[in-house]
């Protein structure tokens, strides 16, 4: 009881930003979806069978990510076979960020600390510490390379006020 008070409470001081990550969550764990802890959902397009996805600690979902768990084209058999269907699960790791616009099909497992790029169509087993992009998505590097390729262009913004943000950034890039 005292844990819900306590939530309730920081729930009321939170951005809009934290709320709808956090309904975002909650309603993929009511649909189903096996969530870790620690993580950012922008988008729960989680298909027909969301019990067949399980998702790891500490990962992003940005706008627009679709997951699907089922195949439809067998629609192209079913005059010949009326009950055809097929089914796999979508496992993802912990530590990994899926940017906007990618669909992670049936059968799909993304291993630890991996990238998912933007737009990318994700079917088959990555390793961890994958880079993975494009249509359809391979291995393209590893994330130690994105780091070292971005090393000296990272900033250090992320607990400044959005004004101070604003005015840092314009100063690097104006």
């Amino acid at each position: 009881m005292l844990h819900r008070i306590i939530f309730k409470i920081l729930y009321m001081f939170s951005s809009y930003e934290n709320k709808a990550l956090y309904y975002n969550i909650i309603l993929a764990k009511k649909m189903g979806v096996r969530v870790g802890n620690d993580c950012r959902f922008y988008s729960i397009n989680f298909s027909t069978e969301p019990y067949l996805i399980e998702i790891g600690n500490h990962v992003t979902i940005t706008q627009n990510v679709n997951f699907s768990t089922h195949d439809g084209a067998v629609w192209v058999f079913r005059n010949q076979f009326p009950e055809i269907e097929l089914f796999g699960r979508i496992k993802i790791g912990t530590n990994v960020f899926i940017g906007m616009n990618s669909t992670i099909l049936f059968n799909t497992e993304i291993g630890d600390n991996s990238i998912v790029a933007a737009g990318s169509v994700v079917k088959g087993k990555f390793q961890s510490n994958s880079i993975i992009a494009g249509v359809p998505a391979k291995c393209i590097g590893k994330v130690e390379d994105y780091f070292l390729k971005n090393e000296n262009s990272f900033t250090h913004f992320k607990n400044l006020s959005p004004s101070d943000k604003a005015n840092k950034i314009k100063e690097i890039f104006n």
